[in-house]
């Protein structure tokens, strides 16, 4: 990535002292202040302590700073919570809910206040493994999660999702003295050998998950991406139709004169076997039949796919729109040029999913560091600034 991974880390660390949440509670007699992995976090409807003196909390605002995915069901009235590891069910006005399949009882009921689910905080923070402490003099409680990560973990796959997850790993480390985080590359090939042999912990790919993969492997998207056409700078060429792409990666068209450039050979650039941007590319651009063309040279990560382009007037090449930057050009495909907008929309055709995965069901650090990947701060202070595009 061209990128600094350092600078990003500094940069980051100080933006936790101001986001995690937008307004700094204010403690009442009613309210309470709510204190997750070290920062104050406030929602439109503010924690409070019920009459059976249970500190209550919105499910949404909580789980979500967790990395947790929220579902609500208005006709059983359930709200679902789905961590890497846990899944939890709270039911309005009921005082049972449900932990991976276990009935549990709580001594409150579960209420609705502005729209909003009201949980007791202990239940859900015991239900998905967080530490909680209370500080009756401040009226504060304390929610450990991230900041509680203890040993080590590797993580090897996709180019494409390793600036995501160096990132990650940086600034988790920075919370948690005695805790590691390894991350190398290799490709999602890799990364799916590497988790499936036991070579690593968590694995990455930004390829899709077979059937065969998802047999073997647990698997977490963590952002959304597009993979994008990309030309020099110079080149005058500012598109192309899905088949004109097809033609020039399958070696038909062979000239830039042919697609309104200039008359000079197109030279393609493609990533080597295994590569989860080269299989993107093959299963929604080229589609069953068609391969790259032979003569195109392979590279072994996205950055340097994206320096060959940038150092020739006369290629064209494909990479996530995490990479992309102005020494390069995209190029619109059927008129539509790849961003978050066309990927969300689902209006541009190679756009894809990045994910995670573990060998089972992830567990202790390697469930806490999928959720962190997928949780608001990440999506937002790392995801989105690197050029990817956010879960939710």
């Amino acid at each position: 990535m061209f990128k600094s991974k350092r600078i990003l880390a500094i940069a980051l660390s100080l933006a936790l002292t101001a986001v995690l949440c937008a307004v700094p509670l204010t403690a009442s007699a009613a309210n309470v202040n709510l204190v997750i992995d070290g920062k104050t976090v406030a929602g439109d409807v503010e924690p409070y302590i019920d009459t059976n003196n249970r500190t209550m909390v919105p499910v949404r605002l909580i789980t979500e700073a967790l990395g947790a995915q929220v579902d609500w069901n208005a006709t059983t009235r359930v709200a679902t919570i789905q961590t890497a590891i846990h899944k939890v069910e709270f039911t309005l006005q009921s005082t049972s809910y449900r932990v991976d399949g276990t009935t549990k009882t709580m001594d409150t009921r579960a209420e609705s206040v502005n729209g909003r689910t009201m949980v007791p905080l202990r239940a859900l923070s015991e239900a998905i493994g967080a530490d909680i402490t209370w500080n009756g003099s401040t009226r504060t409680v304390t929610v450990k999660y991230f900041s509680n990560m203890t040993g080590s973990l590797k993580i090897s796959g996709s180019t494409t999702v390793q600036p995501i997850a160096e990132s990650a790993a940086e600034l988790l480390q920075g919370m948690n003295s005695g805790f590691s985080i390894s991350v190398a590359g290799g490709g999602s090939g890799t990364g799916k050998n590497d988790t499936k042999s036991g070579a690593n912990n968590i694995g990455m790919s930004s390829s899709a998950m077979s059937a065969d993969d998802m047999k073997e492997l647990d698997a977490f998207i963590v952002a959304k991406d597009a993979v994008a056409i990309i030309v020099h700078p110079s080149n005058p060429v500012k598109g192309l139709t899905k088949q004109q792409a097809i033609d020039i990666f399958t070696g038909k068209v062979k000239n830039w004169n042919e697609v309104g450039g200039n008359n000079a050979p197109i030279l393609v650039q493609t990533r080597e076997a295994g590569s989860g941007t080269l299989d993107t590319i093959q299963s929604l651009l080229l589609g069953s039949g068609n391969s790259v063309v032979s003569t195109a040279t392979a590279h072994s990560s996205s950055g340097l796919l994206l320096n060959a382009v940038a150092g020739n007037a006369n290629a064209i090449g494909y990479d996530s729109i995490g990479y992309l930057n102005n020494t390069v050009k995209a190029l619109t495909l059927d008129n539509i040029l790849p961003s978050p907008a066309t990927v969300q929309s689902g209006a541009y055709a190679i756009s894809r999913d990045l994910w995670v995965f573990t060998k089972g069901r992830p567990a202790g650090v390697y469930a806490m560091l999928i959720d962190f990947l997928r949780s608001d701060y990440c999506q937002n202070n790392i995801t989105v600034p690197e050029g990817y595009v956010a879960i939710r």
